[in-house]
């Protein structure tokens, strides 16, 4: 990264991530505990659990399409206020109460004020950066800021409930989005001029702009077919803590890496679900740079297929065993199929776009995080109930075959569409990587 461009960088730019890394923080150190809240600690049963996650999760990925609308339209300081002031009553009333439909309700305004903040961050960094200039650094910040709160909100979550009550890990989500939104209010500045405000998009044009892109079948076909990887990915962050924090020896492994590493003298106990569940953004921080260079000059297509393939079958481990080290393993894998095929996901549909229409077609792009997230959560979460749950409580032998295989079957639709969308629906892509 160039630190002279970074020096460049507008204070407006700097709040902006800044609120960024604060936001992510308070969402992933409340998604890692959540279904161990819920299902563990309040006992919901976990496919009823599942409906409310996955359509939490898509939620997020479905209302930025209105949101960012609307922020273009009224401007990106109110929609700050609105979004921060949002997200931390919600992340107040979940730690408030233990009564399943106020829970309901509180994640309903997480979703609302998450889906604002997506694309009025993103924006922002477009807004105050130039092209070809200090762009590529403010979006470098901003992905930065992105796992960097994703490695954070986990650990700071694990050393919250360890030392206190569940409910402390809301509020610390709430007191984080709280100073947000004292930062919105006080050192974030309008980067909307009035007169671009005045001629923004409305509602209806982007429902026009819905169908338009919904009629291009090919690109929708992309998008029902990837969201098999996205399902999973939904999965690990919302079943696999619950998973380990009922069938995983954390404290026997935590004890074999203080013998090397005495972190306990310092943290005291650490290694909870979802610390090692954030190993995934660890090692994205660490290696997505090598792996991108690496796989640089494959068509995009098969970066994908092979990607998504890795990802998938990197399932397997957990399901062998619920042993910390070979989740781990598992984990480790699954990152580099994640590596190698996430980002090549929007980079193809950028390319699969008209070429006047590229913006447009990138940001309907989530929409497969939308679809994948609506029906993995009711998915596992009835694999969960049925297999895992239900026989433990009964004191039966558990089922974790099935379940893993469930998560697995999502991305062998992804696999074996990926092959047939390039075989049959695009057969004349030849676009390749990025080179350098």
């Amino acid at each position: 990264m160039d630190f002279k461009l970074v020096r460049q960088m507008s204070g407006t730019l700097w709040s902006a991530v800044v609120m960024e890394l604060f936001e992510r923080l308070a969402y992933y150190g409340m998604v890692m505990v959540l279904g161990i809240y819920i299902v563990d600690r309040l006992g919901v049963p976990a496919d009823t659990f599942g409906v409310v996650y996955g359509v939490f999760t898509a939620t997020l990925y479905f209302l930025p399409v209105l949101a960012g609308a609307l922020a273009d339209r009224f401007g990106y300081k109110p929609a700050l206020v609105v979004a921060f002031g949002t997200l931390a009553g919600g992340y107040f009333l979940l730690g408030f109460s233990t009564d399943f439909r106020v829970i309901c309700a509180a994640l309903g305004l997480i979703a609302v004020g998450g889906s604002i903040i997506k694309p009025t961050i993103s924006g922002t960094v477009t807004r105050t950066t130039e092209e070809g200039s200090t762009r590529p650094v403010g979006f470098g910040l901003y992905y930065m800021m992105i796992n960097a709160g994703g490695l954070i909100g986990p650990v700071v979550a694990a050393q919250v409930r360890n030392r206190s009550e569940f409910h402390y890990v809301f509020w610390v989500s709430a007191a984080a989005c709280a100073l947000m939104l004292v930062q919105a209010l006080v050192a974030f500045r309008e980067p909307v001029p009035a007169s671009e405000r005045a001629s923004g998009k409305t509602l209806g044009d982007i429902f026009r702009e819905i169908l338009m892109v919904l009629a291009n079948w090919r690109f929708v076909s992309l998008l029902v077919i990837f969201s098999g990887f996205w399902g999973m990915i939904n999965v690990l962050f919302g079943f696999m803590p619950l998973y380990l924090e009922n069938f995983t020896d954390l404290r026997a492994a935590e004890a074999s890496i203080d013998r090397i590493v005495p972190l306990t003298r310092v943290a005291g106990q650490w290694l909870n679900p979802e610390v090692l569940i954030s190993l995934d953004a660890l090692l994205i921080v660490l290696l997505q740079a090598p792996i991108s260079y690496l796989t640089r000059r494959w068509p995009t297509l098969r970066a994908m297929l092979v990607g998504t393939t890795i990802a998938t079958f990197s399932w397997i481990f957990p399901a062998m065993s619920p042993a910390a080290a070979v989740v781990a393993f598992g984990i480790f894998v699954w990152s580099i199929g994640e590596m190698i095929c996430s980002a090549r996901f929007f980079q193809y549909c950028g390319t699969a776009a008209p070429p006047d229409q590229v913006a447009l077609y990138l940001g309907y792009s989530f929409f497969a995080i939308f679809i994948g997230n609506l029906y993995s959560g009711p998915w596992a979460g009835w694999l969960y109930e049925r297999f895992i749950r239900l026989p433990h409580e009964a004191g039966l032998p558990i089922h974790p075959w099935p379940f893993f295989s469930g998560v697995m079957a999502m991305g062998v639709f992804s696999i074996v569409g990926l092959a047939l969308y390039g075989r049959f629906i695009n057969p004349d892509q030849t676009e390749s990587g990025a080179e350098g």
